[in-house]
């Protein structure tokens, strides 16, 4: 990933760059007006920063890309892995149904033009795809629970049986996440992503400390895998290997920061 040409703030996938159909952007937590734990360009709606503050944040981020902020759909996401179409009918909901509609949504995809698709993520990995053939987008937002329940599958499936789109069509890029150095996991964790039949065993996502016995997973890692597996080739793949708990300058991390983490935004958009 490199930083945007005109917002130092914000990064951008390289692979989607070049994509003139599209915009893309990814936050950092530098260019806003939180205090604090928060500072400074926090994205969390349901984090314990001041809403207003957030508000102004989501603002400031819409106003760099000339847009209302009405035209950003940024789900409640609950670690699911709930998948919802963004349709002309959503956009006529008006605005309690439509917070209504996207509560407990974890992934977002739409063939609709000027609205930018949006997953918020602290540590967890947030990936957006575009298939350029059917021009198709989607925005996911993958924690363990996520990951272990398929939701990138799910988002595949639902991209596939609603507009025709194609693995070996997608470009996808892969935000930025903890790394495997700094995600431990509970047994319990290890136990239920081998009962749903995920492969631990290669050290590129995987590996015990013997010292303690704790096993570490790379989240980001599994989801490059799980795009592989479902038929996106390796080349239409970015996956930023910036780790948002060792990068305490640029990103915000609930294992670093706990209940006091702010949140970056990750989005898409279809230009008309």
């Amino acid at each position: 990933m490199n930083r945007h040409p005109e917002y130092n703030n914000l990064l951008l996938f390289d692979i989607l760059d070049r994509e003139e159909k599209i915009k893309h952007f990814s936050t950092t937590r530098v260019g806003g007006v939180s205090n604090g734990a928060f500072s400074t360009f926090n994205m969390g709606n349901f984090s314990d920063d001041d809403p207003l503050i957030i508000r102004e944040n989501r603002l400031i981020l819409s106003r760099m890309f000339h847009m209302e902020l009405a035209h950003f759909i940024t789900p409640h996401q609950t670690h699911g892995t709930t998948v919802l179409t963004v349709d002309h009918s959503f956009l006529a909901l008006d605005k309690g149904a439509a917070i209504e509609a996207l509560y407990g949504v974890d992934a977002t995809i739409t063939q609709e033009k000027g609205i930018f698709l949006c997953a918020t993520t602290a540590d967890c990995v947030p990936l957006i795809l575009y298939d350029k053939k059917k021009e198709v987008i989607a925005a996911v937002h993958a924690g363990w629970r996520g990951t272990v329940g398929r939701i990138v599958e799910k988002t595949l499936h639902q991209m596939q049986q609603q507009f025709g789109s194609a693995p070996g069509d997608l470009i996808v890029g892969i935000g930025p996440a903890i790394c495997m150095d700094h995600y431990p996991v509970g047994e319990e964790v290890a136990a239920r992503f081998k009962e749903e039949g995920f492969d631990l065993s290669s050290s590129t996502v995987s590996y015990r400390d013997h010292a303690t016995s704790r096993l570490y997973l790379d989240l980001s890692e599994i989801n490059r895998r799980e795009l592989l597996r479902l038929g996106v080739a390796a080349k239409h793949i970015e996956r930023s290997h910036l780790c948002t708990y060792e990068k305490e300058e640029l990103f915000y991390s609930a294992r670093r920061q706990s209940v006091y983490s702010g949140r970056m935004l990750t989005g898409i958009m279809l230009n008309r």
